[in-house]
């Protein structure tokens, strides 16, 4: 078995070190690639991910598009999409390899803890992951970015891959598409450390008011309310 991790990048240069190292010390046994799919950065994000990358292909698209890029030039038998700005704990591989090859499940991701230490981002993880469970009890698998998804490839490529049309929410959507196919794991014990960065320098009520508004338009149209997904760097 083969895994492939991928991730899209856009000038991180201040994450992307400690997210590729927190993949490579990941079980060593284990047969895996590393695949950057960076659209045009500007600063020294594509010479650090040099270091650890299997490989790394550089293509001007949106979050989708790189991740579909990734996928299609990936070998893996299990694709696991990972953030740019996220650290995986050590036993995130094992306990999502355990997750993945339970019979009926195609699809695995975990809960989030905060980078950052403020009272605010403590806060708001506990109510993310209490909202990402109670979303799964009612069978509406919210596969986000942030605690990172793993899929047999065979059924990635059955859905179709990502769509390249929503700017935001394309997590959630191919989420949605899997669940129809098998069973979509949370393990509750899985997790990965997210940077809180959009919410500590504009605001948790401002971001979270407008993911509500991205959800409430993508729930009733399937459409990203959003034409281009705003960086925060």
């Amino acid at each position: 078995m083969k895994i492939s991790f991928i991730i899209t990048t856009k000038n991180e240069e201040k994450y992307i070190r400690n997210t590729l190292l927190s993949i490579k010390i990941q079980e060593n046994r284990i047969n895996k690639e590393i695949i950057v799919v960076d659209a045009l950065s500007t600063d020294k994000t594509v010479e650090i991910a040099k270091n650890y990358a299997s490989k790394i292909l550089i293509k001007k698209s949106n979050i989708p598009e790189g991740k579909n890029i990734g996928a299609f030039n990936s070998t893996g038998d299990i694709l696991v999409f990972v953030n740019a700005d996220v650290v995986l704990e050590k036993d995130w591989l094992k306990k999502m390899l355990e997750a993945i090859n339970e019979e009926q499940v195609i699809a695995v991701c975990g809960l989030i803890k905060p980078m950052e230490k403020s009272l605010k981002a403590r806060i708001f993880v506990t109510l993310w992951n209490l909202l990402i469970q109670v979303l799964f009890m009612l069978r509406f698998p919210h596969t986000s970015g942030e605690t990172t998804l793993a899929v047999k490839r065979d059924f990635f490529f059955k859905v179709g891959g990502f769509n390249n049309n929503l700017a935001s929410f394309e997590d959630v959507d191919i989420g949605l598409r899997l669940s129809k196919l098998g069973k979509i794991k949370l393990v509750k014990n899985m997790f990965t450390s997210a940077s809180l960065r959009r919410f500590e320098k504009e605001g948790y009520i401002k971001w979270s008011l407008i993911w509500l508004i991205i959800g409430i338009y993508y729930i009733f149209t399937k459409k990203s309310i959003l034409k281009h997904y705003p960086l925060v760097r």
